[in-house]
C-alpha cells in the first residue's frame, strides 16, 4: 500500500506542481511538496517515466496526458458490458445498455482526439482529482484514484444534467457534453442491488424506481 501510495502521491505532486508554476517540476520541487525522502522521489520519478506515466525531459517531469487516458480507459471498459435486465428495472437497465454501446464507440477516438473538447474535458478531470488526491490521503492507490474520478464525473454530469438552462440542442452540438453524460450514465450500476433492496424493505418499494440524474441524461442523450 504504501509503494502505491508513494507513486501516486509523486504523480499528483507533479500535477500540482505543473498548475502553479510556470515551468514543469525538477525533483527537488517534488521532494519539498511529498512526505517521502529525496531518494525515494528519485526512484519512484525513475518508476513513472519507466511506465510512461511521467515524461520527463532533462530533469524536468511532467505527466504523460496521453497514458492517463489510456490507463481511464482501459478502466472505463469494465464498466461496458452488457448488465442483465433480469431484475425488475428492465427499461432502465436497457436503456443504459444501449448508451454502453454509444460511448464503446466513443473510447475509440478519445486518445486521439484534441479538436473538439471531450480530450480536454476528461484531461482535466483526470488532473483535478490527481491534483486533488495530493492532500485527500484516503486516495491512496491508482484504483483509488480512478473510483475517485468515476465520482467527480457521476457529481459534474448530475449538476450540469439537472441545471434549468441545459436542454437537448446543448447536449447534441457538444460533444464533450455528450461524453460527460454517456460516461456518467454507464457507471450508474448497480441495479441488481437495488431490486433486492427493494424487495427485502416494503418502506422502499413505492419509491423505487425514481428518478434519478442519468434518467434526465439518458434523456437528453437520446432524443433525435
Amino acid at each position: 500500500m504504501r509503494e502505491g501510495g508513494t507513486r501516486l502521491e509523486v504523480l499528483a505532486a507533479v500535477a500540482s506542481l505543473e498548475r502553479d508554476r510556470e515551468s514543469p517540476p525538477r525533483q527537488k520541487d517534488i521532494t519539498d511538496l511529498v512526505s517521502v525522502t529525496r531518494g525515494t522521489v528519485s526512484k519512484t520519478c525513475s518508476t513513472l517515466v519507466d511506465e510512461g506515466q511521467l515524461l520527463e525531459d532533462d530533469g524536468e517531469y511532467r505527466v504523460n496526458e496521453e497514458m492517463l487516458l489510456l490507463i481511464y480507459k482501459e478502466h472505463l471498459e469494465s464498466y461496458l458490458v452488457r448488465d442483465s435486465a433480469n431484475n425488475g428495472f428492465a427499461d432502465l437497465v436497457e436503456a443504459r445498455n444501449e448508451i454502453r454501446l454509444d460511448l464503446k464507440g466513443e473510447l475509440r477516438q478519445l486518445v486521439a482526439d484534441d479538436e473538439d473538447g471531450r480530450r480536454d474535458l476528461m484531461v482535466n478531470i483526470l488532473r483535478e482529482v490527481l491534483v486533488y488526491a495530493l492532500s485527500f490521503r484516503e486516495i491512496q492507490t491508482l484504483r483509488d484514484y480512478l473510483f475517485a474520478v468515476d465520482h467527480l464525473i457521476r457529481t459534474l454530469a448530475a449538476h450540469v444534467a439537472t441545471n434549468q438552462n441545459l436542454d437537448e440542442s446543448d447536449v447534441a452540438h457538444s460533444d464533450a457534453l455528450r461524453l460527460l453524460l454517456l460516461v456518467a450514465v454507464v457507471l450508474d450500476r448497480g441495479y441488481a442491488m437495488l431490486a433486492r433492496l427493494r424487495a427485502s424493505h416494503t418502506d422502499l418499494e413505492e419509491f423505487l424506481p425514481g428518478e434519478p440524474p442519468e434518467d434526465q441524461m439518458i434523456r437528453y442523450l437520446t432524443t433525435q
